[in-house]
């Protein structure tokens, strides 16, 4: 008798004690949720020793598994990052949830739409916003992951065919016309030039506008936005194009994404020590690299 035949015969062994009585079927019904030692008496006079054990080895198993804490998540949708609509919600999102897992927890993300994340977040519903770039205000209300879990730093794009100058930095826009997403972030830098007037800024609710405004319309010089983001709008919205943008610069501002904790105390510090240790591993020993392959991300 093999391993799994006496695995099943041990079940119905256990399955027809609990009909043949029905002192026995209630002690199988509360040894699952309770720990009473006259409960265990009751079980040894009504049971062989043999369907005991075997029994308390699966109560202490379905306990076991129950235990694992899980972490939720509150964020927007940035695919290809992350989005409820992605295969596993984006890559960013599995790197998050095999972080966790590695040290044990499970994940539970949900998607609203931003400032609404930020509030869940900021008042204790959730304990953690995924996926954040972080500045000086987010630093005052949320505790900063000291791990990112990728890049999404803005890019300055044009057209391959534009022969622009590479390496732009925010003051070599001065003249230019720059495309950007409503409410997007933005260096100090390069806010002072938009509200100087030196850099044009032309706003957007959707980064398909963009790639038609650049593309067709001639109404902008250059796109502000990150290079992944980019050419998934443009796969998704334009098929039959292939990807004409390339990068010619980058905003002066930390692009990368971090989780920012909620500082309500419902997440505990070794909660965020974990998953920057288990980011730092997955870093060092290739998994990062090995998801992004699995999601057919390129490094830009």
């Amino acid at each position: 008798m093999n391993g799994l035949t006496r695995l099943n015969s041990m079940k119905s062994k256990i399955f027809a004690r609990s009909i043949y009585t029905k002192q026995c079927y209630w002690v199988l019904l509360f040894t699952v949720g309770l720990s009473d030692r006259l409960i265990y008496v009751t079980l040894l006079h009504t049971m062989d020793k043999s369907i005991y054990l075997s029994l308390i080895l699966l109560t202490l198993l379905t306990h076991a598994r129950g235990m694992a804490e899980t972490v939720t998540m509150a964020t927007g949708e940035w695919p290809p990052f992350f989005g409820r609509n992605l295969y596993k919600g984006g890559y960013v999102t599995e790197i998050a949830r095999q972080a966790l897992n590695r040290k044990g927890y499970t994940m539970e993300i949900d998607f609203f739409p931003w400032k609404r994340a930020m509030h869940l977040t900021k008042s204790g519903r959730y304990q953690g916003l995924f996926g954040c770039w972080v500045n000086d205000e987010l630093r005052e209300s949320y505790l900063i992951s000291k791990e990112i879990m990728a890049s999404g730093d803005g890019h300055f794009l044009s057209l391959t065919a534009a022969g622009s100058p590479i390496d732009l930095r925010p003051e070599d826009l001065i003249g230019k016309k720059v495309g950007v997403v409503r409410g997007y972030a933005v260096s100090e830098s390069l806010g002072n030039l938009f509200n100087s007037g030196q850099v044009i800024k032309v706003e957007v609710s959707q980064v398909k506008q963009l790639l038609e405004m650049v593309r067709w319309e001639d109404r902008i010089d250059i796109i502000l936005e990150n290079y992944l983001v980019a050419e998934y709008a443009s796969k998704k919205y334009f098929p039959e194009i292939d990807f004409d943008l390339k990068k010619v610069g980058k905003d002066y501002i930390d692009g990368g994404l971090y989780i920012c904790w909620s500082d309500t105390g419902v997440v505990t510090q070794g909660v965020r020590s974990d998953f920057d240790d288990a980011i730092g591993e997955m870093r060092k020993d290739g998994t990062l690299l090995k998801i992004m392959k699995e999601f057919g991300i390129k490094d830009p």
